[in-house]
This record gives structure tokens, C-alpha cells and sequence, in this order.
């Protein structure tokens, strides 16, 4: 049907709006030890995955398309199946009274980092939580803060924030969620399992529900790249010269054989949950170029969107909106294209951007009823339009946007707004709720002249290569690849996947979007952190040392520094595993890992302590450690690493005859070992002392070092995470 009577009117177009709901997340799972390092998958689990789906029970004649990102897939799965070892969760979970002051601490700032209106604000008891707390605004904050909580508090903490993260319609029909909301405050231990009960039940009904869903007919289920990596970056880092010529570029990545790859994986990954393999794709952020065209159209998908701007810099036409925001030309925007390649056509959707902007970004600021009215009378408008030019056909808008990070912002979620819009959609003569492919149906495609290399961000990529920190991000990248082509050869088939899969998952668009000066600090500190865990995996799995680049942050906006205090005088303590005296270390420095950051924080907490200091031309190293230090190495090692041009390390482990001891040179072929005089011993701690000679300190004699722990060829602590520990030789022995 081309046109339909509004009651009042004349014939109108009939619109046929096609919506394309993007679900992710990167990869928070370490490569170090599986630990789920960051809970938004869970999280945003709850509150939107399994609602969104399930809000269209209620609208049986609306379709409309989900995109969900195989590394997403992948991570709900682990949640669903109880394998995800996330510490928030276990903080979350474990009972009030046992929680030690780190695990308060992490309590305190973790199960707070919620939208304080929208989510917080939910429940009286947690807001009253959330002002006992007061500003988090570093550890020691925080840290005097718990000592206001009682067991109590911190049970009600436990179980509101959790809560308040659920599903809305979830939280309504679920009766014992229901009743744990009616009581409000004044939890027990029971409650707890009740809700994380409740909880395991939602994680584990969400992709059933999308399986269902696709089966019926009743939405289209699209994909991206495996790991949601910028498609035409990887086909060729020039393509950013493209928008902008002359830009600074990292060293020349270009791998259109890495783009094939992932998308590739994603259509199996695809076809493996949920039966049949994808008709469509979102390239991750909207980004495409004639190099992803093709590598999209190889890999056998049917149509992929991308955004207006990119239309209208591939067809050197602009785009305009007149007074009231309406698109013209308005048959350039609301069609299907197709570009022609060697490997096949591949049909283009591109995105009305301002429309689905203001689902994202503005109506949360509304009331529902408002927002929902302004958006239904925008589409109205495109209908008259189009009737009033006599256009052919029908026009198709294609509204591709986050699926989930919007609602938190929205005052239900965003349910209310979303009821009036799917409603009209039913029930309106003059619309039709369309899925992505039924959308490319609509007429047939014009074809497209190029594909301009672009994004839904001002149609360039500058996002994630434009500055210094992107560059050295994909610098980075860069090398750790060719690491893989040198010396993948010689490592074991499983050891050269491991290299591969941490490659690709290095390769996410995540991680650059977090780099440069307008980011927040603690988000983009989280996200370099775990970029260079997934680039050192590489390194750790070919069994080679890694560049020193990845073992501090790529930051350049921000320094982050390391709190230690230096050596006040001379040491001279005896190499015995055990502190003799309180005076044998009191003249040494002081390092402590912070609980907000670094190993710590993520599931590592072996090592509780660094003491440190000189005398009689050796460095005097105390490791103090969360268990007895002979237990801690029956199954680990640590390693004392000193960087530098030629970075060194000692290796401390336990054998059946006593401590085991090795020094170890950096080099390009692998760790090479050396004779060494140092001495160690492990007990209730681990002491070592190492002659200075051997380290080769750097000009004015400054001592740089640090602590990791490792089982096996993995590290699962690094002490500290950013900067190393330093001080000066001659500043203490001068004293």
C-alpha cells in the first residue's frame, strides 16, 4: 500500500520507519585470568536487553531490527551460565558482615556508578546510602566514608543497587522483586540469594527471548564485526586522509584480510546462536569505505547502514532540513542504495541522523507524551512531503542508534516514550514499523557512485585516530601484528590462536574512542587498562617480552601518579623471608597498591605491599603478600621487573629444594637468562636483594622497577599499573 486516508485529510504516503537498535560491549573479560574487569555487560543486561525485546509482546504488528555484537553474544552467555567471575558481583554477593575494608571500599565506589537520578533515585533507602556516602572523590574519601556504614547499610546497599538496575516491566511483574521493593530497607542475608536468584533468571532469558523473537518473525536480529572494530581503519589507516588530507597517521596499518576475518566470525557466531546467518550489518559506528564494502560483500551479508553524512560526501550531495527539520532532497535520504562491487552489490541504509539523535541524545529531557508527539509529528511531516512532491513509492527512514547507554537517562527507562512511539506505529495509517531488510525492499536501490570512507561522526574518523594518544594506540597494534607475523611460525597452533584472538579483540573501536581531551578520567584510565591486557596477551602467548610502551598508560592528557613514599636512610636487612625486627625496613619506601586502580581492584590481590631502599651497593626489595609468600608461590611466580633500554627482570619462585632465582634479559627473540649474584627468600614474605651492578641504573642513578605476579606464562598482577616505582640512588645513600 503506497498511501492511506487520514481521518480530516487527504491521502498521505504511507512512511515506513525501519529501526535498527544497537546492542554492545567490548570485551571486559582479561586475557590475564578471565576476570570480567568492568559489569556493564551485566548490568546493562538488566536494565535493557531483555526488556527491549520483550516490550514488543505488547505491539504484535510492530517489527523492528536488533544488533547484537558477537563479543556482547559471548559475555551474556558467560553471565547466563554462571562462568563470569566479575569482582563487583562478587563484592555485590558476598555476605555484608564478611566484607573486609578493600571490599567496603570497592562497594562504596562501584555499587554507586549509576545515573543518581534515574537509577539511584529510585529507592529513598538508596539515596539516603548515596548521601551518607557522601563525594567519592579518591580512596581515602571513600575509605573514611565506610566507617559511617554499618553491616547494615552496606546489606541495603548489596541488594537497592542491584535492584535498581532491573528492568522496570521486569520489576513489576516478578513477585519477589516486587516484595523487596515494598520492604524498602532492612535486608537480610535470604533476600540477597532471592535476588541474585532472580537475577541468574533474567540473565539467563535474554538471548532465548531475541531466539524467539526472529523465529516468529517478529524482529530481525543484524551483527557487526566480531570485536566491533573500525572496518576501514583496519583495511587501511588511510583512509582517514580521505576527510582529511594530510592528517598525521599512525605507522600504515593496512590488513583488509583482519576486516574479512571479523566479519566473517560474526556471521558464524551469528549463525551458531540463533540458526541463520545475518542478513544485514551495522560496521561498528557507522564506519565504511570502499575497501569494508568489499570486504562486507565477500563475506556474503546483503545490506549494511551507515549515516547520512556519509550519503551525502559518497554522492557529493548535500543534505538540508528546512525550518521545521524536515530532510531535502527528501528522496536521497529515505531510500535503499547499493554500491557494485567484484565480490557482489551490497545494499546501503543510511540513517536519518537528527531523528534518531533526538531518541539519544534530547527527548530524555522531555515528557514522554512530548517527546513522543514531537518525533510522530517529524514523521508525519516526511509524509506530507513526499505526497505534496508527487514522489513515487514510499519513503523508508532508517533509524539505526544505541539500544541501551540512552535509557539510563530517560525518567522509566525510556519504556513510556517507546509505548507511545510503538503504538502509533501500530495503530497510524500513514506508518509502518519495517525490519532493516524489509526496509531495503521498499523500492529499488539507486546505486551509489563510491563509498566515502566516513562515520556517523562528522563522516571522518577523527574520533579514533585523530589524536596523539589514538595514534599511539595504533602504533601499538601495529607491532604487536607483526609480532604475530615474525614469530607465530614457531609458536604451538593454540598458542598462536590465543595471539590472534587477543589481536582481535585489541582491535575493538572501544578502546580509541576513550583516548584524547574530553573524556572522563576514571572511564578512559579503565579502558587503556584493558587495551594494553588484550595488546600484552599477544606477546605473553608467542612467549616473547612485551614493548615497555604497554606497561604504562597510552595517556597523554593525564598523568596518573604513582603514590609511594621514598627511602629515608640506608637498609641493611637480613634475607630471610621473615621481618626480624620493626626497625629491619622502617628506613625504606613505601609502595601500596590503590584499591580504585590496578591489579587490586580486578581480582588480583596477592600482593599487599612493596618496601624498598639501598645499602651496601645492593637494591633491598620487601614484597609483602595477601597469604603466607611461600604459599602464594606454590602455584605463581613473581617477577621483579627494571625497565629501561634493556629492560631486565628476576624471576622468584619455590621448588622442592628452596627458592628458585633467575635473571633475565629482554630481546627480541625472547627472555634470555643470565648469571646473577642476587638472593631471595620467601616465607611469611618475599625479600631479595639485587647488586646494583647488575641493573645498570639510569644517569644520576635512578632505581625503576616493578612487581608482577604470574602462573604460568600468564600475568595476573602488575604493581603498579602505571608509572613504575623510582627513586633516587644517590638522594638516599647522600642522607
Amino acid at each position: 500500500m503506497t498511501g492511506a486516508v487520514i481521518e480530516g485529510g487527504g491521502p498521505v504516503t504511507v512512511v515506513r520507519v525501519a529501526i535498527l537498535w544497537h546492542m554492545h560491549q567490548p570485551l571486559y573479560r582479561s586475557p590475564r585470568d578471565g576476570t570480567f574487569m568492568l559489569p556493564w555487560v551485566r548490568l546493562h543486561a538488566l536494565k535493557d536487553y531483555l526488556g527491549m525485546v520483550r516490550l514488543l509482546d505488547e505491539f504484535p504488528g510492530v517489527r523492528v531490527t536488533f544488533n547484537l555484537v558477537p563479543v556482547l553474544l559471548d559475555q551474556i552467555e558467560a553471565y547466563a551460565s554462571g562462568a563470569a567471575d566479575e569482582p563487583l558481583q562478587r563484592v555485590s554477593l558476598k555476605p555484608a558482615a564478611a566484607l573486609d575494608d578493600e571490599e567496603r571500599i570497592l562497594a562504596l565506589h562501584g555499587l554507586f556508578r549509576a545515573n543518581e537520578k534515574n537509577v539511584i533515585g529510585r529507592f529513598p533507602r538508596l539515596i539516603e546510602l548515596h548521601k551518607k556516602r557522601g563525594p567519592a572523590g579518591d580512596e581515602a574519601a571513600l575509605r573514611e566514608a565506610t566507617a559511617r556504614f554499618s553491616t547494615q547499610d552496606f546489606l541495603d546497599l548489596q541488594i537497592l543497587a542491584k535492584l535498581a538496575w532491573f528492568d522496570l516491566d521486569w520489576q513489576r511483574r516478578d513477585a519477589a522483586l516486587r516484595d523487596l521493593i515494598g520492604k524498602g530497607r532492612g535486608f537480610t542475608e535470604e533476600d540477597k540469594a532471592l535476588l541474585a536468584e532472580r537475577e541468574s533468571a533474567l540473565l539467563r532469558s535474554i538471548i532465548p527471548a531475541y531466539r524467539e523473537a526472529a523465529a516468529n518473525g517478529r524482529i530481525e536480529i543484524s551483527t557487526s564485526p566480531y570485536y566491533h572494530p573500525i572496518l576501514p581503519l583496519l583495511c587501511d589507516t588511510e583512509a582517514h586522509h580521505e576527510a582529511f588530507p594530510g592528517a598525521s597517521l599512525p605507522r600504515r596499518y593496512r590488513h583488509p584480510e583482519d576486516a574479512l576475518d571479523q566479519i566473517r566470525r560474526a556471521v558464524a557466531r551469528h549463525a551458531e546462536i540463533f540458526g541463520t546467518p545475518p542478513a544485514g550489518i551495522w560496521p561498528p559506528e557507522g564506519a565504511v569505505s570502499e575497501d569494508a564494502a568489499m570486504a562486507m560483500a565477500r563475506a556474503g551479508v546483503r545490506w549494511a547502514a551507515s549515516d547520512e553524512g556519509v550519503l551525502a560526501r559518497s554522492t557529493d550531495r548535500p543534505l538540508h532540513r528546512d525550518s521545521r527539520g524536515t530532510v531535502y532532497p527528501i528522496d536521497h535520504l529515505y531510500r535503499p542504495w547499493v554500491r557494485r562491487t567484484d565480490a557482489g552489490d551490497l545494499v546501503f541504509l543510511f540513517r536519518d541522523r537528527a531523528l534518531a539523535d533526538l531518541i539519544g541524545f534530547s527527548y530524555a529531557a522531555m515528557a514522554p507524551e512530548t517527546a513522543a508527539q514531537d518525533f510522530l509529528s517529524r514523521l508525519f511531516r516526511i509524509s506530507e512531503s513526499w505526497t505534496r512532491q508527487a514522489l513515487p513509492g514510499q519513503p523508508v527512514v532508517f533509524l539505526v542508534l544505541d539500544g541501551e547507554n540512552a535509557w539510563e537517562h530517560y525518567g522509566d527507562g525510556g519504556r513510556d516514550f517507546l509505548r507511545i512511539l510503538y503504538g502509533a506505529l501500530s495503530e497510524e495509517k500513514h506508518l509502518e514499523a519495517v525490519t532493516m531488510s524489509a526496509g531495503a525492499e521498499t523500492a529499488e536501490p539507486v546505486e551509489l557512485p563510491r563509498v566515502f570512507a566516513g562515520s556517523w561522526i562528522n563522516a571522518d574518523f577523527s574520533v579514533w585516530i585523530g589524536h596523539e594518544d589514538d595514534r599511539r594506540a595504533w602504533d601499538a597494534l601495529s607491532e604487536a601484528r607483526e609480532t604475530i607475523e615474525r614469530r607465530g611460525a614457531q609458536a604451538p597452533p593454540e598458542a598462536l590462536e590465543r595471539a590472534w584472538k587477543s589481536l582481535r579483540a585489541a582491535s575493538g573501536s572501544d578502546w580509541c574512542w576513550w583516548y584524547g581531551e574530553d573524556q572522563a578520567p576514571d572511564s578512559e584510565m579503565e579502558f587503556d587498562r584493558l587495551y594494553r591486557h588484550h595488546l600484552r596477551d599477544v606477546y605473553v602467548a608467542l612467549g616473547v617480552p612485551a614493548p615497555e610502551i604497554l606497561n604504562a598508560p597510552l595517556i597523554t592528557t593525564r598523568r596518573a601518579e604513582v603514590r609511594q613514599s621514598r627511602p629515608t636512610g640506608v637498609l641493611a636487612p637480613m634475607i630471610d623471608g621473615r621481618i626480624g625486627s620493626p626497625d629491619e625496613w622502617v628506613a625504606g619506601g613505601v609502595y601500596r597498591p590503590p584499591l580504585l586502580a590496578g591489579a587490586r581492584h580486578w581480582g588480583g590481590r596477592s600482593v599487599a605491599g612493596v618496601r624498598f631502599g639501598v645499602g651496601d651497593e645492593h637494591i633491598h626489595l620487601l614484597i609483602e603478600t595477601s597469604e603466607p609468600a611461600r604459599a602464594l608461590l606454590a602455584d605463581a611466580q613473581l617477577h621483579v621487573s627494571f625497565p629501561g633500554p634493556t629492560t631486565l627482570r628476576y624471576r622468584v619462585g619455590v621448588t622442592a629444594s628452596g627458592i628458585d632465582l633467575h635473571r633475565e634479559t629482554a630481546t627480541r627473540m625472547g627472555w634470555v637468562a643470565s648469571p646473577t649474584r642476587a638472593r631471595a627468600a620467601a616465607d611469611q614474605v618475599i625479600e631479595c636483594s639485587i647488586p646494583l651492578s647488575e641493573l645498570r641504573p639510569e644517569p644520576g642513578r635512578r632505581i625503576n622497577f616493578r612487581v608482577l605476579v604470574f602462573r604460568g606464562e600468564t600475568e595476573i598482577e602488575r604493581h603498579p599499573e602505571v608509572e613504575p616505582i623510582r627513586f633516587d640512588i644517590e638522594e638516599v645513600t647522600r642522607d
